[in-house]
């Protein structure tokens, strides 16, 4: 710290005279044109790449999404006919692997979602699809959990019925 502030004390003492000065051994020393080039020219591009921000304006969730490797696409829906909710879910994959649906029916209890059903299916290929039907008390609230896996990676969307 010490030797740096002595640096730029240095340094704006010898400002009339043109140049970039910097201590070596404890003795001002004037840099080459090359080396003051080379100095200016990461110094200049340093100054510039703070100014190269990008403000992102997202209109909803969907502008805005992580790279998929694997999953093409995924949906899942939850809607009631009656007292029976059914629960679908559909997963699509750019390239043949390892599928597979995991989905959770979940029931409000004291403003935490507890998981009281699960179903989940898998198979290799490029598409899988599965729905299945629970019988619910309509007083109660419930939302569908399901996560999508395809190869490697996992996405997990939630589904609230209407």
């Amino acid at each position: 710290m010490r030797q740096e502030l002595t640096f730029f004390v240095n340094f704006f003492s010898f400002f009339p005279k043109i140049g970039i000065y910097c201590i070596e051994g404890g003795e001002v020393v004037k840099l080459q044109s090359r080396e003051s080039f080379i100095c200016l020219f990461f110094c200049a591009l340093m100054m510039l790449s703070t100014f190269n921000t990008v403000n992102v304006l997202a209109q909803d969730d969907k502008d805005i999404q992580p790279l998929s490797t694997y999953i093409s696409s995924c949906s899942c829906s939850a809607s009631i006919s009656g007292i029976t909710l059914k629960c679908s879910s559909t997963l699509y994959s750019r390239n043949s692997v390892k599928l597979s649906i995991k989905m959770e029916l979940q029931k409000k209890k004291s403003g935490v979602y507890e998981t009281i059903k699960t179903w989940s299916l898998s198979k290799t290929g490029l598409s899988l699809s599965m729905s299945e039907k629970r019988a619910i008390n309509l007083l109660s609230d419930y939302r569908l959990k399901t996560t999508f896996t395809a190869g490697t990676e996992k996405q997990i969307k939630y589904a609230y019925p209407a």
